[in-house]
């Protein structure tokens, strides 16, 4: 699965939890996500250069802007997850391990490093790779 494939699969099934997918959707994912945070964070962070101390209201709409696209990418994230879990014959609930302080992120990171279950599980058909 390409970058783009990836990422269109994300936003199509964004409000999808069933059904399954690769490492490649994930992680292709994961970087989309990367790379659209750093690009609503720059003006931010010229914005706050640029400006004085009395003047920080200037940021506000920046501030909103970049919470809204974080919000909604957070949707997709979190789904993309919880298939990629299934893609391994686990229940999305293991979705919850980020709550576990430092062990929690570095096992779910194990989880999406792992390699699909071949051929079909309870969450359905393998998918493309």
């Amino acid at each position: 699965m390409t970058f783009a494939e990836s990422v269109q699969s994300v936003f199509s099934q964004s409000t999808k939890v069933a059904g399954r997918a690769p490492r490649s959707e994930y992680w292709y994912w994961i970087l989309f996500v990367i790379i659209v945070q750093l690009v609503t964070i720059l003006p931010i962070v010229m914005v706050a250069m640029l400006i004085q101390a009395q003047d920080v209201w200037a940021l506000l709409p920046f501030l909103i802007a970049a919470g809204a696209i974080a919000l909604f990418l957070w949707l997709g994230t979190i789904t993309v997850t919880i298939r990629r879990l299934h893609d391994q014959g686990l229940s999305g609930w293991f979705f919850l391990l980020f709550l576990i302080p430092s062990l929690g992120g570095l096992i779910e990171l194990i989880f999406m490093l792992q390699p699909s279950n071949p051929g079909s599980n309870a969450y359905g058909p393998q998918p493309l790779t």
